[in-house]
């Protein structure tokens, strides 16, 4: 028996997404050369039912997932088929009537062609909330088998007795089946029906559904449609990503698809390149990359990027074209700005396919930032100590803990060490800008509550100037405390596009006791306005914590704003360009951090403990210094001071405010304010010491 994963979410009402019949939305947003120009059939053929197989579930009761509600399962392929031009071994199979690539969908998904969720693609048959018959001997199931023989193979995917909507009824039960069919060689794609009955009662059933193909963005969709006045076998192209078909199981108007009724989408011979990523970017050059596609087309590539977001037609001059590798690298850009990039396939000497979907990146500042010079120090175990270093002329300087990543730990030309017992490397860097800094919302209230909304809601925001959100933080909610899931943060323009986007593993805890996700979003943005920070494709936790109004009137304190950099303006549940400000409203993302740095590379700068030191100490004890009274009020005694050479004097900061070249056996400090300070004491030997103080 096959071994299989069962993705299952527990189902909410207030979770399921309904079908809206709209007539605009998206219409003018289609991308060609990707699903959309995969050419579309229908015919009367004949529905071949699998006589074996593998069956992945069935059905056990009448409702929930007995009722195979809301389950995904995996399968492994035996050859690779090609969608849309790339090679898949497995996909993902719902109980609600399609299939996915790439990866699973969430169980609760509706709506597989309309639904943003970051699947490659989807084959809907009957995209809707479904669950199998369960009466009698009849007990709906999914199976799934290979027919035929290689190279013309066919993978057949089986709903068998299931329900057209999700129902609980045990009086009245309607039930039909179908299939989805990937032909192998081909990659040509069918949807097959089996006629229907009722199998109790007779009462009508009405309602929507989605079907259609959708490719790894809701924007790329070949789906079909009709309206309550025309029947479900006369459908049309759909004009957008949720239009839907409507079907009834007593009327003949619009009826349902008779027995072997059958629906096909045949591959185009030329792809548009897919799954495009933008790496090794500096300042002036980045490197563009793509998948390779089948049939590979066979005069290479065209890349198209531009400073501006509008997308190249087929007219547009491609900025390098003849690319035969995969990759590709811009050269000559401009540093801290934003790009977009466009990719096409070259089919042959006299037809190229559509342009990809965009990518954007923003270039790195230049960086003739330098870290000059550095003084690295040597200590004996149990003190702190100083390390200095110079930068270029109006640079900054940051100390690191680690050489990548690693924490801030300090700012200025000088960095006191913490106490230290091994030797320890700290890093600088020169840096211009705005050091990251705090915005928004730090925490949420003791009134926050779980939010569902992964569509439009989000937070507004402009950005001033080139700046870096480093950081936000998020509060998931899960059932049981410490169920870990995954979540996808995007970043869209003004035109609802996603010009950023990254997928965390996150760990839930529950309204009462939240659990905080600190999440490195590291997303660089050049200066616009109408920029949306947005959650979606929860799966394994039910939401995110937000700020919801205390009344009707309450406010929160919008914008909140680093100057010369960002500003967070309102909340919102609508769309783009609209974005519907919602003040009473703030939507899960807690606590940014932001910059607008440009930064050199970290230079090493070590801490030398010489264990030597306290040995030669402790057995020669008059060689030892010492000061007090510590803390003091005006004056330092020193001991042994003829063994001195110098004295600085630093404050926490490592900022140097006083040197003493001639020491004395009093030091005379009353002129300070009150606070920590580190005496740097040089020894004529060439030794140091540093001793911390205390001002009253």
């Amino acid at each position: 028996m096959l071994k299989f994963l069962k993705l299952f979410l527990v189902r909410k009402k207030n979770l399921k997404i309904r079908f809206l019949l709209l007539t605009f939305l998206f219409s003018g947003l289609i991308i060609k050369g990707q699903v959309n120009s995969y050419s579309f059939s229908q015919s009367q053929g004949s529905f071949t039912p699998l006589l074996g197989g593998t069956v992945l579930d069935t059905a056990s009761d009448t409702m929930g997932a007995a009722s195979l509600d809301n389950l995904v399962y995996p399968v492994s392929l035996p050859f690779d088929f090609y969608f849309n031009g790339m090679p898949y071994h497995s996909l993902y199979v719902s109980t609600n009537g399609f299939i996915t690539f790439g990866s699973a969908p969430v169980s609760n998904n509706f709506s597989p062609i309309s639904n943003d969720e970051s699947y490659d693609g989807a084959v809907s048959a009957w995209g809707r909330d479904l669950n199998a018959a369960f009466i009698n001997n009849i007990k709906g199931n999914i199976t799934w088998d290979v027919v035929g023989s290689a190279p013309n193979r066919e993978i057949v995917i089986q709903w068998t007795d299931f329900k057209p909507l999700y129902s609980t009824s045990t009086t009245n039960i309607y039930s039909f089946s179908f299939q989805i069919r990937l032909k192998e060689t081909s990659n040509v794609i069918s949807v097959v029906y089996k006629g229907g009955s009722y199998l109790i009662g007779n009462t009508s059933l009405t309602q929507r559904c989605q079907i259609g193909l959708r490719g790894s963005s809701n924007m790329d969709f070949n789906n079909r449609s009709n309206s309550t006045n025309s029947q479900f076998m006369n459908s049309s192209a759909g004009l957008g990503n949720n239009y839907i078909q409507v079907f009834h199981t007593i009327n003949s108007v619009p009826g349902m698809p008779s027995d072997g009724f059958t629906y096909t989408w045949v591959p185009p011979s030329c792809f548009a390149p897919n799954l495009i990523t933008i790496n090794n970017i500096t300042g002036s050059a980045a490197q563009v990359s793509w998948a390779a596609l089948n049939p590979a087309p066979a005069n290479g590539y065209d890349v198209y990027y531009s400073t501006s977001s509008t997308p190249p037609t087929i007219i547009t001059t491609p900025n390098i074209t003849g690319v035969m590798t995969n990759s590709v690298t811009l050269s000559s850009l401009l540093p801290i700005t934003a790009y977009y990039v466009w990719v096409r396939s070259l089919c042959n000497a006299i037809s190229t396919g559509g342009w990809s979907a965009v990518k954007s990146f923003v270039t790195k500042c230049q960086q003739p930032l330098s870290i000059i010079s550095t003084t690295s120090a040597t200590v004996c175990p149990g003190q702190a100590t100083v390390l200095s270093a110079v930068a270029d002329a109006g640079a900054n300087i940051n100390w690191y803990d680690a050489q990548w990543g690693g924490n801030l730990v300090g700012t200025g030309n000088s960095y006191t060490t913490p106490v230290l017992s091994n030797t320890t490397t700290y890093y600088a860097t020169a840096f211009t800008g705005i050091n990251s800094q705090t915005t928004g919302i730090s925490t949420p209230s003791a009134s926050a509550i779980n939010g569902t909304g992964t569509t439009n809601f989000g937070i507004v925001f402009d950005v001033l100037n080139t700046t870096t959100i480093e950081k936000v933080t998020v509060y998931p909610v899960t059932s049981v405390a410490g169920n870990t899931g995954t979540l996808t943060i995007d970043i869209v323009d003004g035109t609802n596009t996603i010009i950023r986007s990254k997928t965390f593993t996150v760990i839930g805890g529950t309204e009462a006791a939240p659990y905080e996700n600190i999440l490195d979003l590291d997303f660089t943005l050049p200066p616009g306005t109408n920029y949306k920070i947005t959650p979606k494709n929860y799966i394994g936790i039910n939401g995110l914590l937000f700020d919801p109004p205390a009344s009707t009137t309450s406010n929160y304190s919008y914008p909140f704003t680093v100057q010369n950099a960002i500003s967070i303006t309102t909340s919102t549940l609508s769309a783009a360009p609209g974005n519907t400000p919602k003040n009473n409203i703030y939507y899960y993302f807690y606590n940014w951090i932001v910059s607008t740095m440009c930064e050199s590379d970290r230079q090493a700068v070590t801490a030398t403990v010489d264990s030597n030191c306290l040995s030669t100490s402790e057995v020669d004890k008059k060689d030892r210094m010492e000061v007090y009274p510590n803390p003091f009020s005006d004056i330092i005694n020193i001991n042994k001071v003829e063994l001195l050479k110098s004295i600085k004097v630093t404050d926490i900061s490592g900022k140097l405010v006083r040197v003493v070249s001639r020491p004395e056996a009093r030091l005379r400090l009353g002129d300070l304010s009150q606070g920590m300070y580190i005496l740097q004491l040089e020894m004529k030997d060439g030794s140091k010491q540093s001793i911390k103080i205390i001002k009253k």
